[in-house]
């Protein structure tokens, strides 16, 4: 039996129980135990339809191997050879792999769709092996099985959950704290939370910002401020004080143009001020022509931070409430106020320190109606005037470790 491009031809080559089959079985051809046999009216010979065909196909004359006589029409499948050679007694194929399997030619292809000894491919990577052992293969060995990180849970193919580069990524991956003393292993994904909290990082005293130089453990922040509470109380009154003094009340900001900025649709920053001396860096961004849902009706607003002198040192997150106020250019009053809260619930990437330019800007895009800036004379308010704006920004810092910071 021989194979071509995925199908059969030829006869039977098994290994027969009861010694060679007779003479009359084999194919004229091959020269196998002749399959699906056809018989020629020449000579009554016994041929494989599958040799027939191939004869025919290859175009030099469709003639009788033995007799020589056109075989055009002349041959029939043989039904009585066939039952005859079906009923045949041979060995499974798999016989010196272990296999003691007798049957006859017609039982022989449903013995080896599930004989144990049988070499099938693995439906995942290909690799041939015994039936026998397929199952703990698929289940156990295959390289392309499909199986859950047992960390993250992520589902994939044994060898990527199990390679180096998803171990390097799994969020869910325990990570030994760096943190001398501290045994924990923490998933990958909540590592840094765990340094923010983790009693053996070494930390700076809560009061450094203010002249108290001493580092600890965490776990030792608690009697250290205990034990130097008169202390940090001294040089906190007196920074205190001093802020006081220093400290400004609100930032006024002027936007000129503003016909030729609408027009344009320029994209105005204010230069950066600090939310006190030793705060927080940020400025404002005005798009006088709207920004998305404002988008040529409105004037928007939003607050940006910046990297600021003193980042080192201040707490992050930024949480607190910016008050963005646009002057009415007649009277102090009729203002129009907008309240920007920075709070749990604001994106981190608008409120987390920036290394360099500015974050994300946060506010209002449909701060105030270009209709609204216009005069009027009931109300007696007037927001654009002399082609300008004046913004008014206000800033309340809340504070957890640093009061001062939160002054206003």
């Amino acid at each position: 039996m021989a194979t071509s491009s995925g199908l059969t031809y030829g006869g039977y080559s098994y290994s027969f129980v009861d010694d060679d089959p007779p003479n009359e079985y084999l194919c004229h051809i091959c020269t196998l135990v002749a399959r699906d046999p056809q018989q020629v009216t020449c000579c009554s010979n016994i041929y494989c339809k599958s040799c027939l065909d191939t004869l025919k196909e290859k175009g030099q004359g469709f003639i009788c191997p033995t007799c020589r006589s056109s075989l055009e029409g002349k041959y029939f499948k043989d039904g009585r050879v066939e039952r005859g050679i079906k009923s045949l007694k041979v060995y499974c194929t798999n016989t010196d792999n272990g296999c003691q399997w007798m049957g006859t030619i017609r039982d022989i292809d449903t013995h080896l769709n599930s004989c144990t000894y049988q070499l099938v491919p693995c439906t995942n990577c290909g690799v041939k092996m015994r039936r026998s052992k397929l199952m703990t293969h698929l289940t156990n060995n295959c390289p392309k099985r499909i199986v859950n990180c047992q960390y993250c849970k992520q589902r994939g193919t044994h060898q990527l959950i199990t390679s180096r580069s998803h171990l390097k990524e799994c969020p869910s991956f325990p990570i030994q704290c760096s943190n001398e003393g501290c045994n924990e292993k923490i998933p990958r994904c909540l590592l840094a939370s765990h340094n923010e909290t983790c009693p053996k990082a070494i930390v700076p005293c809560e009061y450094n910002t203010v002249g108290c130089n001493k580092v600890m453990r965490r776990e030792e922040q608690e009697k250290h401020n205990k034990e130097a509470i008169n202390q940090h109380l001294d040089i906190a009154i007196k920074k205190i004080d001093a802020l006081q003094v220093l400290l400004p009340k609100n930032h006024v900001l002027k936007i000129n143009q503003y016909t030729k900025k609408k027009k344009e649709g320029e994209d105005w920053y204010s230069p950066g001020f600090y939310t006190s001396p030793g705060g927080y860096k940020m400025s404002l961004n005005v798009d006088v022509n709207g920004y998305g849902d404002g988008k040529g009706t409105h004037v928007s607003c939003f607050i940006c931070l910046m990297a600021g002198e003193y980042d080192d040192i201040l707490e992050w997150p930024f949480q607190g409430e910016i008050t963005i106020e646009l002057l009415n250019q007649l009277e102090d009053k009729n203002h129009m106020k907008r309240i920007i809260p920075f709070n749990e619930s604001t994106p981190p990437e608008q409120k987390q320190r920036v290394n360099e330019g500015r974050s994300t800007g946060l506010g209002h895009h449909r701060f105030i109606s270009h209709e609204v800036l216009k005069y009027n004379p009931f109300t007696n308010r007037q927001y654009l005037k002399d082609d300008s704006l004046y913004f008014r920004i206000s800033i309340k810092v809340t504070s957890k470790t640093k009061p001062w910071l939160a002054l206003t």
